[in-house]
């Protein structure tokens, strides 16, 4: 038999320009079981259990700050929220703009224990706070998320999303159907792939079922494309064992455009997802063009800050169809000449990922489920077909 108990207890906090609309602590606390039968192992989730029991669990645990473990007070988080927001408004206001926003802070454990003896434990903690500003007609996202909240340069991110929608209230720039050159930021990249995901599962790609069977060493992508899972990446955060407790090994799924693994044993998100390989720690490479070098690259082309709707048309070629936010940014000759607006699109991820012509030196790190985070940077494709 194993057991996994995940306790999550922090603030989640909603914001405008005129202040708190809505806010709530968040004591979470969720037990998956395995039992291990002829059939094969079953497995069960719930939080109908002792909180007692929980507690007794943690209090037995050594609380050690580690890469992930930054303590802070928890009867101290509204008043951290507080202050983070107050100086986000005070921003805002003088600059004569309005914005919505969020701030969350949260303390996390994992605690793992089977029948063999085995026993894990790992404590962690994560700050996030976002804002969208609209400033005339235009609007600009920008976004933070660390272990660390001392790292919360609350200023830095709004004077971020203040430039992105100053840049986009400049005038409005029609775009007609057609193909495209494209910068999708960290956030919208991780959301356009995100149908990829469950395919870089060995057992699927092994029984014909993934849209990668039958291509393992080969090129897919371009050269300017690797991508990994690696929880243990100096930049990266996340539980370091799966869902069965085994260590997680770094797995290098693209490798300049090839694909060139695939998960199995020690990712395991069996009772956590609804699939048995999931990955949860990725890191796309960074390359060597700051964003503003990227923006000097594009003849005719646009700038993704978010993305607000994707879903999977045709899978056999990852054919994906959605709606960028607004703050979507045209550029022409290198230079933003508006915002678009209502931009649609609709193409393949073999083809785009395939036309993938350069990354920016930034990395962004953004909390990618409750167990991972994603490490990305901005990237520049040659091809997004524009509808």
């Amino acid at each position: 038999m194993e057991r996994l108990v995940r306790v999550k207890q922090g603030l989640l906090v909603r914001f405008t320009n005129n202040g708190v609309h809505q806010n709530g602590f968040q004591d979470l606390a969720f037990s998956t079981l395995c039992r291990h039968t002829k059939e094969g192992p079953v497995y069960f989730e719930s939080n109908d259990f002792s909180k007692g029991g929980i507690q007794k669990i943690l209090k037995e645990q050594p609380l050690k700050a580690g890469r992930e473990y930054f303590p802070f007070p928890l009867k101290k988080a509204p008043e951290m929220a507080a202050q983070a927001i107050g100086r986000a408004v005070r921003l805002i206001r003088r600059h004569q703009a309005s914005a919505n926003g969020y701030y969350s802070i949260f303390r996390r454990f994992f605690h793992h224990r089977d029948s063999k003896g085995r026993e894990v434990f790992h404590p962690a903690t994560a700050v996030r706070f976002g804002v969208t500003v609209t400033k005339g007609s235009g609007k600009g996202y920008f976004s933070f998320y660390h272990p660390d909240a001392g790292r919360l340069r609350v200023e830095s991110v709004v004077e971020k999303a203040l430039e992105l929608a100053g840049l986009a209230s400049r005038a409005e720039a029609a775009v007609k159907p057609g193909i495209y050159e494209c910068i999708f930021s960290p956030r919208a990249f991780l959301e356009l792939i995100e149908p990829l995901r469950r395919h870089f599962d060995s057992s699927l790609t092994k029984d014909g079922k993934s849209v990668f069977s039958g291509l393992l060493k080969k090129k897919i992508f371009s050269d300017a494309f690797t991508l990994s899972d690696d929880v243990k990446h100096p930049g990266q955060f996340g539980v370091p064992f799966d869902a069965e407790g085994t260590p997680r090994p770094k797995v290098e799924l693209i490798k300049k455009g090839i694909l060139h693994g695939l998960l199995a044993e020690g990712h395991s998100t069996r009772g956590l997802l609804e699939h048995p390989f999931y990955p949860e720690n990725l890191v796309v490479e960074k390359g060597a063009f700051s964003l503003a070098d990227l923006f000097k690259r594009i003849q005719k082309g646009i700038f993704i800050s978010k993305i607000w709707y994707h879903t999977l048309v045709r899978e056999s070629r990852m054919e994906v169809t959605g709606l960028a936010t607004a703050g979507s940014l045209f550029i022409e000759k290198g230079r933003v000449r508006g915002r678009v607006l209502h931009l649609r699109y609709q193409d393949s991820l073999f083809s785009m990922l395939g036309s993938l012509a350069g990354a920016s030196r930034e990395q962004l790190l953004l909390k990618d489920g409750e167990r991972g985070a994603a490490l990305f940077p901005y990237l520049r494709v040659l091809r997004l077909r524009v509808v």
